[in-house]
């Protein structure tokens, strides 16, 4: 019900010229309520389904800030609003729109140099990273993950440290750099034992036992594919926990971590496995609002297409089926 309320609102809504001279509390619960909600929207159903409704959220946001405000209120409104900035910029580079999302970064990190907020700046920067990751420059991706890396020590939460050493890890195998990887995957299994928060804040709480095991296997992935097939050993059972792990809340995650446990099938030659598990993932990914869906399957198809046997030659037609049908032409955004 508040989905429909939260992405009901329109950019210039005139029911926001009755905001008050003077906002309070409630004023800003509402809009960390709609955050959360677009959230769940996110992880369930992709950024595309989400991103009109937040475009709508942050221009809302916006007016707030231009009224006056009590200083606890206000800081409170900095924070809600860089962190809708955070996901809107998630849900344009979900949606394909990689110069959208970045802009929406940009104006987070510069929402929360006027009110602190340093787990938070953390996460900006982590996801931030994750744009270069997915074009697998992980050169700018190690940049941006030093940089929460920074907030993260200041911030003090065991949890944002663990994201920021697994994204590292990720970058590092990407790199081939097996015994940088390898320790700092081990550092954030140390970082993720040591969280106590029972609430963490809602833009870090998707981090948790299930999301570090999907890490894991992703880290393994990259290695076995940069450095030694042997990691698929590691991988795969890793990414097989994960997907047993994710409800249907995170099936965004899910669909990621079948796709990277079919690659791992086609890299020991079992493609039978890898069949199966690709059909999975495109079941799982029916309605699914992400172009990210389709990137993270191209590499099954370059695997294919490199490969003769009859079983894969019908895989990549399948595939490139799918990746035509839900991959849309890229425009400037």
């Amino acid at each position: 019900m508040f989905a429909k309320r939260a992405s009901s609102r329109k950019a210039g809504d005139p029911k926001d010229r009755d905001v008050l001279a003077r906002i309070g509390k409630t004023d800003v619960e509402h809009l960390e309520a709609a955050t959360r909600e677009l959230r769940r929207l996110d992880y369930h159903d992709g950024g595309g389904a989400c991103r009109e409704a937040l475009r709508a959220e942050v221009a809302h946001g916006h007016r707030l800030l231009r009224v006056h405000a009590a200083e606890p209120v206000r800081g409170r409104l900095l924070v809600a609003v860089a962190d809708l900035h955070n996901l809107a910029g998630w849900a344009e580079f979900d949606a394909g729109r990689r110069r959208s999302a970045r802009n929406h970064h940009r104006t987070a990190l510069e929402l929360l140099t006027e009110q602190a907020e340093h787990d938070l700046t953390a996460n900006v920067c982590y996801r931030s990273a994750r744009l270069h990751l997915h074009r697998r420059d992980a050169v700018r991706a190690l940049r941006d993950l030093e940089r929460g890396r920074a907030s993260a020590d200041l911030a003090g939460s065991p949890r944002t440290s663990a994201i920021v050493s697994a994204n590292q890890a990720w970058a590092h195998a990407m790199l081939g750099a097996h015994t940088e990887a390898l320790a700092l995957l081990h550092r954030a299994e140390e970082e993720f034992a040591a969280i106590t928060d029972t609430e963490p804040p809602p833009w870090a709480a998707f981090f948790d036992a299930t999301d570090l095991r999907a890490m894991t296997g992703v880290v393994h992935t990259e290695l076995a594919r940069s450095h030694d097939i042997a990691h698929t050993r590691s991988a795969m059972p890793a990414l097989e926990t994960a997907i047993g792990g994710y409800g249907d809340g995170m099936r965004r995650s899910r669909v990621f971590s079948l796709i990277a446990l079919a690659l791992n099938h086609l890299l020991v030659g079992d493609h039978d496995s890898a069949t199966r598990t690709t059909f999975q993932a495109m079941v799982d990914a029916n309605g699914l609002a992400s172009t990210r869906v389709a990137d993270r399957m191209l590499p099954l198809l370059r695997h294919c297409e490199r490969n003769p046997a009859p079983t894969l030659t019908d895989l990549a037609h399948r595939l490139r089926t799918f990746i035509d049908r839900t991959r849309p032409p890229r425009g400037p955004g």
